[in-house]
């Protein structure tokens, strides 16, 4: 009986060894994966641009004023449409991080025009999510700056965001005609 017990005892403390030195042994994290940022027919690559999606992914949004821009007399121009009014979605939502990183990737174009030539047209998808734009101005087209596009979406990842999840659609700035939508990529 004597034989068991000390055996027993030094089962134990083999055990309890093993457990502090793994314990002591650094773990890695297994590496993040973040999905492709696809670009709009038109728009910049990533390439292009020196970027990548986990940029896109990891960069914090920065936060300004909703739909504006500055005009040439440099007064601020908002988003307003006589035809359109902003609403949020949840039947067709997207990540809201696919989102962001769409915001993030239009505001580094800012200065270039964001244009849908036709009806419609994607400005940027990633993951489950899409970022489109439509042109309710009943002509050709309707444009706007990327960074007044991105403002749009701002408004959007803002004001409709349930649980992580996305969905909406807001006028750009500077383009009454021009509404930026954030739907399910598969919807």
């Amino acid at each position: 009986m004597l034989a068991i017990s000390y055996f027993f005892t030094l089962v134990v403390l083999a055990f309890y060894s093993l457990n502090n030195v793994a314990a002591l042994i650094p773990t890695r994290e297994p590496a993040k994966i973040y999905p492709d940022l696809i670009p709009g027919p038109g728009l910049p690559s990533l390439e292009e641009l020196g970027l990548t999606s986990e940029q896109l992914y990891t960069t914090i949004p920065t936060i300004g004023k909703f739909s504006s821009s500055t005009s040439s007399n440099g007064r601020e121009v908002f988003s307003r449409s006589a035809k359109y009014n902003s609403v949020c979605e949840t039947y067709t939502t997207g990540n809201v991080d696919s989102v962001i990183a769409c915001y993030n990737y239009l505001q580094s174009i800012g200065g270039n025009s964001c244009g849908v030539n036709g009806d419609n047209v994607r400005f940027c998808s990633s993951g489950d999510a899409q970022v489109t734009g439509s042109n309710i101005s009943g002509t050709g087209s309707a444009a706007s700056l990327c960074r007044d596009v991105a403002s749009a979406l701002q408004w959007i990842f803002t004001n409709c965001n349930s649980g992580g999840r996305v969905g909406g659609s807001r006028a750009a700035g500077g383009n009454g005609f021009l509404v930026v939508g954030v739907e399910n990529l598969v919807w």
